[in-house]
């Protein structure tokens, strides 16, 4: 799941802004997958099974994966992009300040 399945859940995720309901559900979608797996209806269960897993709350992760988009969009030798590298080096230095 961690390899295959959560990188196309978060596919293009860091490259939109997220409201924290949003987070609420990629998060509820994560937590459901342990549960199916493994076949409890424990949230206390899955959370263990996520930990056991290494496998980060979907905010977090997601937060890691705009980190990079951004750092890699800053240095990018598009025109198009440089256009909007002052606004991508604002929302890292957010990102970097909520860390």
């Amino acid at each position: 799941m961690k390899s295959k399945c959560f990188p196309v859940l978060y596919y293009g995720l860091e490259a939109c802004p997220l409201r924290k309901s949003q987070y609420n559900s990629i998060n509820y979608v994560v937590n459901s997958t342990f549960r199916k797996n493994f076949n409890t209806t424990s949230q206390e269960v899955a959370d263990i099974c996520l930990e056991m897993f290494n496998c980060l709350p979907a905010e977090k992760a997601i937060t890691i994966r705009k980190r990079n988009f951004l750092n890699t969009f800053c240095v990018t030798n598009n025109e198009l992009c440089k256009t909007f590298t002052d606004h991508a080096n604002k929302e890292l230095a957010t990102l970097l300040a909520d860390i």
